[in-house]
């Protein structure tokens, strides 16, 4: 189990929280009657219930007493006993999304609470139930960390037994400094141990080569000196961008470059554009995250990216029925729909986009109205169920040859097309062309 180190006032208090550390929150909300009546109420016959296990190494982290968690759960659950060392509890759909809110609460609860004591004070919680991130310094109340490390943590672990109906919990717990961004320490619950004291914290303000990313990502945002010496503005604004890249890193496992960062207010949501280190400049992936009840959701736009080559593959094998293939150039812009995963032949008609096909003048001219005449069949035929375009271009071949991915879009409000077309299919299958 892992053992985390505090002032003693912090342990008593830990304790004291969870004498009914399973059920904390629990106060506000209505018991579910006596035993007996729950079980009329929630006979098999009528209404579905679900058994879910909570493991002893949740009450033995949480310090939490079995029998006085089975006690309390009794007042909340159709049936509790004990297996061992485990909790199993019987729980209808509306029991458990009972239980699964009041978790909730109290981790929103604690996570406004650190806000409210610092502003630089934050938490992170991954979705999967994996990971959590916990800024502050040490300067923090002996109480709220105790809540922090303690009553959030079990109620994050609590929510995903819920949710998952896997008992076997593992959260990677990461202290970190919130005035510098070093890691004070981690470890994996519940099997390591994570000790820290004074020297911790002490080791969190002394510069080391753990902390390249953050002074790339100063230089590259335009800030100077050293991390200690910003303001709290910068300081959220540099670890944001090191959490969300962090996050995209992980997720794609491999390297992202910085674009621009947008903290989000109430006209748009916190984003950071970025682009592949392996890919081009053009590729811009944005990185959106939102807070809610406690965890930071992310969300990208890279699938649309990694669609790209497979889509503009079918439209060019399309296209050089017709054209030739060096008098030819096809950009491709995903829309929506589909994943990084949509199987190649399929991926037309389940992936919106909009392409756009540039022609030299001198190779394409001849053959374009046949190709044009053709477009329409094509898009009937391969991109059923989701919108999509396909937007023809020619110019001089002087001309055709400055245009690249990178600047097609500031291409197309040129005057240098000698012929355009546009034809696009509906959701529908209503099929256009201008």
């Amino acid at each position: 189990m892992k053992k985390l180190h505090r002032p003693l006032l912090a342990v008593v208090t830990a304790a004291g929280i969870f004498t009914c550390s399973a059920c904390a929150g629990m106060t506000n909300a209505e018991p579910a009657g006596d035993k007996e009546n729950r079980k009329d109420v929630t006979d098999e016959q009528t209404v579905k219930t679900e058994y879910i296990t909570i493991p002893a190494s949740l009450l033995k982290f949480s310090s939490s007493d079995l029998q006085d968690n089975i006690e309390a759960f009794s007042d909340y659950c159709t049936r509790v006993r004990q297996d061992g060392n485990d909790m199993i509890i019987e729980v209808t759909p509306e029991q458990k999304e009972t239980l699964i809110q009041m978790y909730e609460d109290n981790i929103r609860e604690v996570a406004d609470d650190m806000v409210e004591a610092d502003p630089s004070y934050s938490c992170e919680l991954d979705e999967d139930y994996s990971r959590v991130v916990y800024r502050y310094d040490e300067n923090i109340d002996g109480v709220l960390q105790a809540k922090v490390l303690l009553s959030l943590t079990t109620s994050y672990a609590l929510k995903g037994i819920m949710e998952t109906g896997n008992p076997d919990w593992h959260i990677h717990a990461e202290i970190v400094n919130c005035h510098t961004g070093a890691t004070v320490v981690e470890g994996t619950l519940p099997d390591e141990e994570i000790n820290f004291g004074p020297d911790e914290w002490d080791k969190s303000y002394v510069s080391t080569g753990e902390d390249e990313q953050q002074k790339e990502i100063m230089r590259e945002t335009g800030l100077s000196g050293d991390y200690s010496a910003l303001t709290d503005t910068q300081k959220s604004a540099v670890t944001s961008i090191e959490d969300m890249l962090t996050w995209m890193e992980g997720k794609y496992q491999q390297k992202f470059c910085y674009i621009s960062y947008a903290p989000g207010d109430s006209i748009e949501q916190e984003h950071l554009k970025v682009y592949p280190e392996q890919g081009d400049e053009s590729d811009v992936v944005t990185v959106y995250r939102t807070y809610e009840n406690g965890m930071y959701r992310y969300e990208d736009d890279y699938g649309a990216i990694l669609m790209r080559p497979a889509y503009e593959e079918q439209v060019r094998a399309f296209a050089e029925k017709y054209l030739p293939s060096e008098g030819i150039k096809i950009y491709t812009e995903i829309k929506n729909g589909g994943s990084g995963a949509t199987e190649e032949e399929a991926i037309l008609n389940e992936v919106s986009a909009v392409t756009y096909i540039f022609m030299d003048d001198a190779l394409c001219s001849e053959q374009y109205e046949a190709f044009l005449q053709a477009v329409p069949d094509w898009l009937t035929e391969n991109c059923q169920g989701v919108p999509a375009g396909i937007y023809l271009r020619m110019a001089e071949s002087e001309a055709w040859q400055r245009i690249g991915r990178s600047d097609y879009e500031d291409k197309l409000r040129e005057d240098i097309y000698t012929e355009e077309a546009e034809c696009a299919i509906s959701g529908s299958g209503k099929v256009t062309v201008y």
